[in-house]
């Protein structure tokens, strides 16, 4: 018996028997019969705040490509813009969706806007400047004294005797070092604790009872409360969706429909598992493991998605009969390189493994199943922003980013064009530092704006941002260097490198 219409599995059934009607059809009409329409899906990755690389690349992909996906997977922040544009079947309204995303990430200016720590964590944070220099107290104070004692005519007794030591040696002894630094040291630990005050009570309780150092931030209340989020409107929706999380229990990777319900990898329906809340299961897909909290979905409770599967292609692919797909990963493959891990303790050497190559590792193995599947990926190659990194400079730069990978992934760019690019994007990042610095500083006789190696930054910037194709830039690009770059002090009106300083720069355009 087939499944039934609210089945998990019934929308993918009624697209492959689609795709065999559409087959015999076409065998009927003939040679000249029109191809069938494909069926078009979105894929997004993880990425905390990298996620406005995200809303950059859909801003094209939808202006430009015009994409109106039926099928829509994520993971962590993925799964909230995917949930978000599942409301809408039609592209105005999937293109209205992303634009109400885009003002309210515009509004992203300080890392408590993402997550907010809890009591235990603040409490243990003051104590931190004090237990670094615990640690790095100098090896030398551990060291014993060596000390050269008078020969007494030990070395006339060796050349009677013909002791085989150097004639010349004196007699050596070691003695503990009595170094009054680990004693300042430790005056100095006990007053910074005191003057820090920690609640040693909450320290405890949130030690052994927390399960995470941070709450979820207000952006997540803003994107996923009443204004922005209709579940019921999901529900109806003919756009198919699947959000994933990782089970703690079972340790399986699994998804949750629009509907709520929860199926495996395969699509199929968990065992014994009613629908549950579409909210807490995009709050679960979010759940980086310690940064936020897991969340109880039916009987087992779920974290990141991205701790089994960053990027959700073959769900999409292969059991939702998506023909063409458009996955976007948000985050750089490659994990930097750093120094030696000689002199590190436990704690560097673990979040370096598995925060950093294993995570890595999972994204390789998603990344290359895209590529084998056919699908168009658009993915960074500078890492412009951190996944808990906030700051609006930033997660403005990689919104155009963005774009113009979308565009490049899109039209095929050459390896050339791809180059000039990661020119444009590390040469803008350069000059938001640089900036910063010059806003950061003492006023002096000069103002920020007339420093000299800006100038030759912002020139530089108009250089390059001439060679990429017009098609490909994003709405105000050409005004890139005549503009500062957004910053969370005011910045100065006088733009002091253009070659006619009296010129006032275009005003920038709105995002989405």
């Amino acid at each position: 018996m087939p499944p039934a219409p609210d089945h998990p599995r019934g929308p993918a059934l009624r697209r492959r028997l689609g795709a065999h009607l559409e087959r015999a059809g076409r065998w009927l009409a003939g040679p000249d019969a029109a191809p069938p329409e494909p069926v078009v899906g979105l894929v997004l990755s993880g990425g905390g705040a990298s996620a406005s690389f995200h809303v950059g690349a859909l801003r094209y992909l939808y202006d430009v490509e015009g994409i109106t996906p039926s099928v829509l997977t994520g993971t962590s922040a993925g799964s909230i813009l995917a949930t978000l544009l599942a409301q809408a079947d039609d592209h105005a309204g999937q293109r209205q969706v992303l634009h109400e995303v885009g003002l309210r990430y515009g509004k992203l200016r300080q890392p408590s806007d993402l997550m907010v720590e809890l009591d235990w964590f603040a409490e243990l944070q003051k104590l931190v400047p004090a237990l670094q220099r615990v640690g790095q107290a100098r090896a030398s104070h551990l060291e014993p004294q060596t000390i050269t004692l008078p020969t007494l005519g030990l070395i006339r007794q060796r050349r009677r005797t013909g002791d085989p030591g150097s004639p010349g040696a004196h007699p050596v002894i070691r003695l503990p070092r009595w170094d009054p630094t680990p004693v300042r040291e430790t005056l100095s630990v006990v007053w910074s604790v005191s003057r820090a005050r920690p609640d040693f009570d909450a320290l405890v309780r949130g030690g052994r009872h927390e399960q995470s150092m941070y709450r979820r931030g207000p952006i997540f209340d803003e994107l996923l409360g009443p204004a922005m989020l209709d579940p019921a409107r999901v529900a109806r929706s003919r756009t198919e969706l699947r959000i994933a999380t990782v089970s703690l229990e079972s340790g399986e990777l699994r998804y949750v429909t629009g509907r709520g319900e929860l199926v495996d990898r395969a699509n199929r329906p968990v065992e014994g598992e009613e629908p549950v809340d579409l909210v807490d299961a995009v709050h679960a897909s979010c759940a980086i493991p310690a940064v936020y909290p897991p969340v109880q979905l039916g009987r087992e409770h779920y974290v990141d998605g991205s701790t089994r599967e960053n990027l959700p292609v073959e769900v999409a692919m292969n059991h939702l009969g998506v023909t063409r797909c458009y996955a976007v990963n948000s985050m750089p493959t490659g994990v930097p390189q750093d120094g030696s891990y000689a002199g590190k303790d436990i704690l560097a050497i673990v979040l370096r493994a598995a925060a950093g190559i294993m995570s890595d590792e999972v994204q390789l193995d998603d990344v290359s199943r895209a590529q084998a599947a056919g699908a168009v990926l658009i993915v960074p190659e500078v890492d412009v922003v951190g996944v808990l990194e906030v700051d609006p400079g930033l997660l403005a730069l990689a919104d155009d980013y963005g774009y113009l990978r979308a565009a490049e992934a899109c039209q095929q760019a050459t390896a050339d064009e791809q180059r000039v690019t990661r020119e444009v994007v590390g040469l803008r990042r350069r000059t938001w530092k640089h900036e910063a610095e010059l806003l950061a500083g003492p006023a002096g006789d000069a103002p920020p704006g007339a420093d000299a190696e800006l100038a030759r930054l912002k020139l530089e910037l108009r250089d390059l941002v001439e060679q990429i194709p017009a098609g490909r830039r994003p709405a105000g690009a050409d005004q890139w260097w005549q503009r500062w770059e957004q910053h969370l002090t005011d910045v100065p009106e006088e733009v002091g490198w253009l070659p006619d300083a009296s010129a006032s720069p275009t005003p920038e355009p709105d995002r989405v």
